[in-house]
């Protein structure tokens, strides 16, 4: 596992779409042996029918500036606001199609034997999709006033093995500033009009990158950092964090 950040910057990402008008990259190969994310462009009037896995967690991170439509067995959903994905493993396909040019990040999380033995006797419900403004608000003491903090997966019954997932979004000086958090490893994708620093680590040994609307970071359990927006700009991010402490095998 990588200890220290892990920096993905869009900007400098070259699409490389192939015949079908879809082009994806694995992001921060190197960060993370249970958990890992792909990011995925695709132009419109492509289709996409996702890799479907029996014994790996899926969440998809819609950034919500294009449009397309979802479907599986269960409903069509709409892709033109900040959304997220999770499929039923491999029992239910689905596939995506781009109406404009979309952009999305899907995480992928390995199981361990403690998840694959709970699974079905408690879980949060698969398929399952959640906008933005479905997502419940929450307080914490390290987000300056008026940023908006959402959960998108969160607690023992709602969320996926080890994975869980929430929003962050201030402006004109806000974002936040958090002590590092020693249990779980942390994944953050930038979104709408982002144009935020990121501090990573303390002192001296503090580093500082520039953040825009696409990137993707890497932030190791245990390191402070702050998302932290200037007078005019815009902090708005999805986390997705990791536990460390595995039950199973």
């Amino acid at each position: 596992m990588k200890k220290n950040a892990g920096i993905y910057y869009d900007a400098s990402h070259v699409r490389n779409y192939n015949e079908s008008g879809i082009d994806v990259t694995e992001l921060l190969p190197d960060t993370h042996d249970e958990v890992k994310a792909y990011k995925y462009f695709m132009k419109a009037g492509s289709v996409l029918a996702p890799e479907l896995f029996a014994n790996k967690y899926v969440l998809l991170l819609f950034d919500g500036k294009g449009d397309g439509i979802l479907t599986d067995a269960e409903a069509e959903h709409r892709l033109n606001t900040v959304c997220f994905y999770a499929p039923n493993f491999n029992k239910v396909s689905y596939s995506i199609y781009a109406i404009t040019d979309i952009a999305f990040v899907k995480v992928v999380a390995n199981q361990d034997s403690h998840d694959r033995a709970v699974t079905g006797e408690y879980a949060v419900h698969l398929p399952f999709y959640r906008k933005e403004s479905q997502c419940d608000r929450y307080d914490q003491d390290c987000k300056t006033p008026g940023t908006i903090s959402r959960t998108v997966l969160y607690g023992e019954f709602d969320r996926l093995g080890r994975l869980t997932c929430g929003m962050c979004k201030g402006g004109n000086c806000g974002g936040t500033i958090e002590k590092g958090h020693g249990e779980v490893h942390q994944w953050n994708y930038a979104l709408g009009n982002s144009d935020y620093q990121m501090k990573v680590g303390t002192g001296d040994e503090a580093v500082v990158y520039d953040r825009k609307a696409g990137d993707w970071d890497f932030i190791p359990a245990g390191l402070d950092h702050s998302l932290y927006a200037g007078t005019g700009k815009e902090v708005y991010y999805v986390w997705v964090e990791f536990n460390t402490y595995k039950k199973g095998e």
